[in-house]
């Protein structure tokens, strides 16, 4: 028993982890099986529709039929407003009602003499279709079981036994296959997201590294992409020196703090931070006026001056462009700039900020 309750617990863990470390993906993926759950709702509820004048059956369910049809239509060209798109879990379980709703009419009202049918495949359906967390989709499968169960007892007694076992049955193979499939799902994002992160990403500093730095730079000569205001360049002072004197070991621990410092101001500044190469580093800033950028380029410097590495204290010089709103086509000359201004910031002594003042035209 403990065992089981481990396992669970483990199952759990697992769950929240990879959810919360994959929530873009989950949701991507969500509001895809949406947009594919809603077109067939409509799309397939007409093939009975067109039966119709063929079978004296689904000319007694047309009334049924026809809501469903406007129900899922409804969801299909609200689900296409961006403001409503975004709820894309109510949907979800919006589509699921309904085909819950149409099962149990078809059980319980339309076909009393027989067996839940429809009804069965939702069950198993349901659990599959949606990343969402599984004791929420334990407690939708319990309600509509439930409901179809009460309501078989009164309107359909004979078969009340069957349809709760067999709808039961295939809840519970639902839930297995639905968890089991969830993740896996999962699993493969997280790996997705690892490989993106080390593809991305200097490993001994954690920021970004050069080749994502001029992916950004082919991206922000698009038009749709969002433009910074400025660009600071960032360079270690003396960092050759502290490496020959400390060793390679205490100069890769001094650039892991260095990175550090970066991810801490990129948590709380608009700032993206890459690693040019060695003991260089540049940022794209986002939304910040030329006294702005300044200034956090200031408490950046005093940052790392004030940082103990195993007992020693680094210096940065750092160069500011600014270019503010106006329009820029080639980004790697707001890197030149950048890097102009800190090669200044080195040759008038270091461990300063420098400006780089002829701002770029507008064309």
């Amino acid at each position: 028993m403990k065992k089981g309750l481990s396992s669970f617990g483990k199952q759990e863990n697992v769950y929240q982890q990879l959810a919360s470390a994959n929530r873009k993906a989950i949701d991507e993926y969500n509001k895809q099986t949406l947009s594919t759950l809603l077109l067939l709702g409509w799309v397939l509820i007409l093939l009975p529709l067109i039966s119709v004048p063929f079978s004296n059956t689904k000319a007694r369910a047309i009334n049924a039929y026809i809501l469903t049809f406007i129900a899922f239509f409804t969801l299909f060209l609200l689900f296409k407003i961006p403001a409503i798109k975004k709820h894309t879990l109510v949907g979800m379980y919006a589509a699921f009602s309904i085909l819950f709703l149409l099962g149990i009419y078809l059980s319980v009202i339309h076909s009393p003499n027989m067996r839940a049918t429809i009804l069965l495949g939702g069950f198993v359906i349901m659990p599959l279709s949606l990343i969402e967390h599984p004791y929420k989709i334990k407690l939708f499968l319990v309600f509509w079981l439930l409901i179809h169960t009460a309501l078989a007892f009164y309107l359909k007694p004979e078969y009340v036994l069957d349809d709760a076992i067999n709808c039961l049955c295939a809840a519970v193979l639902g839930c297995y296959l639905g968890e089991t499939l969830v993740l896996v799902r999962l699993e493969n994002f997280e790996a997705k997201r690892l490989l993106v992160i080390e593809k991305e990403t200097d490993v001994l500093t954690s920021v970004y590294n050069r080749r994502k730095l001029f992916e950004t730079v082919a991206c922000l000569e698009t038009e749709n992409y969002e433009k910074p205001s400025g660009a600071f360049f960032l360079d270690i002072d003396n960092f050759k020196t502290f490496n020959d004197s400390y060793g390679h070991a205490a100069g890769d621990k001094c650039l892991n703090c260095f990175g550090e410092i970066l991810t801490k101001f990129s948590q709380n500044f608009r700032l993206h931070f890459y690693r040019y190469g060695g003991e260089e580093f540049f940022a794209f800033a986002y939304g910040y006026s030329e006294k702005e950028l300044l200034s956090i380029a200031e408490s950046l410097r005093i940052a790392v001056q004030s940082t103990d590495v195993a007992g020693r204290h680094i210096t940065v010089s750092i160069g500011v462009a600014y270019c503010g709103r106006e329009q820029i086509k080639n980004y790697e000359d707001l890197i030149g700039r950048a890097d102009e201004a800190a090669y200044v910031a080195k040759h008038e002594g270091r461990n300063r900020v420098h400006l780089y003042q002829n701002k770029i035209q507008p064309e």
